[in-house]
């Protein structure tokens, strides 16, 4: 999966277990609230997400399931024009020459396509969207690996991102899913 550490399986955890026991919204208010600096890898049957911390902060999320990508948000809110995006897209460096892979947004930020604080809504709202899709879990596994900031993938645009607030909302729509659930299975027995 592009942007995911693969060096996380190999170093040793700080902190690892079973999402059944330790949501996803424990350990990572858990490693917000101690400032930590880090990989978090969750995995589950068929998916996989990693979460890169900067002192707490969410730095850089993905997953390899389906998720919304920045260029659909780009484009969805009318901040980037189809071709510019296509063109953006098509001029990849070789990925088989050992130079380093720019991620999109470095990218869009160095041809000026987008505006940076745009970039960094964009950013918010695709980590943002991933961050809730894995605290909704209820199977799988966790393991964070700590490491220095240098050693994380840069997404290239800081995003303005409230764990706080993305762990409250993805509680409350996780709520709302089994209460939904729970209706469901009141009215089939009536």
């Amino acid at each position: 999966m592009e942007g995911m550490s693969h060096d996380v399986r190999d170093a040793r955890p700080a902190l690892e277990g079973d999402l059944a026991c330790y949501r996803a919204a424990e350990v990572l208010q858990f490693l917000r609230l101690s400032g930590a600096t880090g990989r978090l890898r969750l995995e589950r049957p068929g998916e996989r997400a990693e979460l890169h911390l900067v002192g707490g902060s969410l730095a850089l999320a993905t997953t390899d399931r389906g998720s919304v990508r920045l260029g659909e948000v780009l484009l969805h809110r009318g901040w980037i024009a189809p071709e510019a995006l296509a063109e953006i897209l098509a001029d990849r460096p070789d990925p088989r020459r050992n130079d380093r892979h720019p991620r999109l947004a470095e990218r869009l930020a160095a041809r000026g396509a987008v505006p940076r604080e745009r970039l960094r809504d964009a950013l918010a709202e695709v980590f943002g969207r991933i961050l809730i899709g894995v605290v909704l879990w209820r199977e799988g596994r966790f393991r964070f690996v700590p490491c220095e900031a240098g050693d994380l993938a840069d997404p290239g645009i800081a995003a303005d991102i409230d764990l706080d607030g993305l762990i409250f909302e993805s509680l409350r729509q996780a709520d709302e899913v089994e209460e939904g659930v729970r209706q469901a299975g009141v009215g089939a027995g009536a």
